[in-house]
């Protein structure tokens, strides 16, 4: 997932990139850009069905990730 976001950011060079996957990889790049452990209880997980992740950097670096569900009730 790391490599898929680095070639999307490349690609996209300075624009904003969509990517779209399932929750468990969403989740784990989560947990691996946050630095918290990978292991986790899946009913804990924040990645709704239709949820929207969104890795947001300053250059190289990643300054914030952030979680949104549009279609929520």
């Amino acid at each position: 997932m790391t490599t898929a976001v680095d070639k999307a950011r490349a690609r996209a060079a300075g624009q904003e990139a969509v990517c779209v996957s399932h929750q468990l990889p969403v989740w784990t790049l989560r947990l691996h850009l946050s630095g918290k452990r990978l292991w986790h209880d899946p009913r804990r997980r924040e990645c709704g069905l239709c949820s929207i992740t969104t890795l947001i950097y300053d250059g190289d670096r990643l300054v914030d990730i952030e979680y949104c569900q549009p279609a929520a009730p």
